[in-house]
């Protein structure tokens, strides 16, 4: 992502509801579908237009154990992720 790029602070905890056209890709899922997940991160890949986000889906029962690894890594559009957190801007 460009030094001038801004991307959405979504907060830990914030449940992302996904239509099919919101996300693209994940390590799990068959693109096209509805998604839930409870955010645990964000991360960049370059690009302007998508960000990855890492979860657990909303009935996950282990998402505040330490070495339990994100159920869901999504990416997922920066539009999406603008109507759930406010706007920074990367160093």
């Amino acid at each position: 992502m460009n030094a001038t790029a801004s991307i959405p602070q979504v907060e830990p905890g914030v449940l992302l509801t996904l239509d099919g056209d919101d996300w693209s890709e994940s390590r799990d899922l068959a693109p096209g579908g509805r998604v839930e997940v409870v955010v645990t991160g964000l991360h960049t890949d370059g690009s302007d237009q998508w960000v990855w986000v890492t979860g657990h889906r909303p009935g996950c029962s282990y998402p505040h154990v330490d070495e339990h690894v994100p159920c869901l890594e999504l990416r997922v559009r920066l539009a999406t992720l603008r109507r759930y957190g406010r706007v920074r801007h990367e160093p």
